[in-house]
């Protein structure tokens, strides 16, 4: 855990702030269920008792088709090594067991239809989104975060997530946001303006995106993967790979401007650079 935080304060370049020398990194990891993620937790399927019916209809119709066929297999089975008697004692037995298969295949198709129909109304697209606060939550007075352990358990299983792996980038997700509304500026300046979640989260998918790609691309495809999951917004490649600097200056910025959005700060920021470059050149 210091390793991890020690990096990404250098990546943000803020610090979380101390006390008696120690950092103030409060980190829980919960088995509560909060609310936000009881849809989540309920799992894909809005009717589970009348899909698992379903399947138990099915299985028992085909249970019944097979003891029409096992007796009609062992008949023909005798009737090919010597031929029935009565050839209108076989006429009648194949014309009943037809009869009685043909019932059975509509019963069937009636019983998978009505299934089919529970399944298509159980998908991913119908549970996702979910609230971020289904993960994990920061308390701005004390910092801290609490992550839900059973809520990442269960979008694993069904995202098909490596646990570990969810479980290690939404600890570094939290740990930048965390960083990001409660740590200190080089200069000892602290986080002034309001809440703004939305900001926050996209600056903390910035690092954590920028960090996770310098790691492994199994790390960056479960982070992806759980972002799209609670409906966040990664920066675009452009942004990761040319604006660093600028992302810097613009955060610092926009953390001690109460009156001013992101959208100026960045601004700020852009000309800031320009000028920067413009002297650079002109020392060439």
């Amino acid at each position: 855990m210091s390793s991890l935080r020690l990096e990404i304060e250098n990546m943000m370049g803020l610090k979380f702030p101390e006390r008696n020398g120690e950092a103030l990194v409060n980190f829980e990891e919960s088995m509560e269920i909060p609310r936000s993620a009881e849809v989540l937790m309920r799992g894909l399927y809005r009717d589970p008792e009348r899909v698992r019916s379903a399947f138990r209809n099915l299985h028992m119709e085909t249970g019944s088709v097979l003891d029409i066929l096992l007796p009609r297999r062992s008949r023909l089975r005798e009737w090919a090594e010597e031929l029935p008697e009565r050839p209108t004692e076989a006429q009648a037995f194949l014309r009943e067991t037809t009869e009685q298969l043909a019932a059975k295949e509509q019963r069937l198709l009636q019983i998978e239809r009505e299934l089919v129909s529970h399944l298509e109304q159980s998908n991913v697209e119908d549970l996702f989104p979910i609230p971020i606060t289904a993960f994990g939550i920061c308390s701005y007075s004390n910092p801290s975060v609490k992550v839900f352990l059973r809520p990442l358990g269960k979008v694993a299983e069904v995202l098909q997530l490596n646990p570990e792996h969810l479980r290690l980038v939404i600890r570094i997700y939290f740990l930048f946001l965390l960083l990001f509304i409660s740590g200190l500026d080089l200069d000892g300046k602290t986080y002034t303006r309001e809440a703004d979640e939305n900001c926050q989260q996209w600056i903390s998918c910035f690092y954590t995106y920028t960090y996770l790609q310098r790691k492994s691309p199994e790390l960056v495809q479960c982070y992806l993967d759980w972002v799209k999951a609670w409906g966040g917004k990664n920066p675009t490649q452009t942004i990761l790979d040319n604006c660093a600097e600028k992302m810097r200056a613009a955060m610092i910025f926009w953390r001690r401007q109460p009156n001013k959005s992101w959208e100026d700060c960045w601004s700020i920021a852009d000309k800031l650079e320009q000028k920067r470059d413009k002297y650079l050149q002109s020392m060439l």
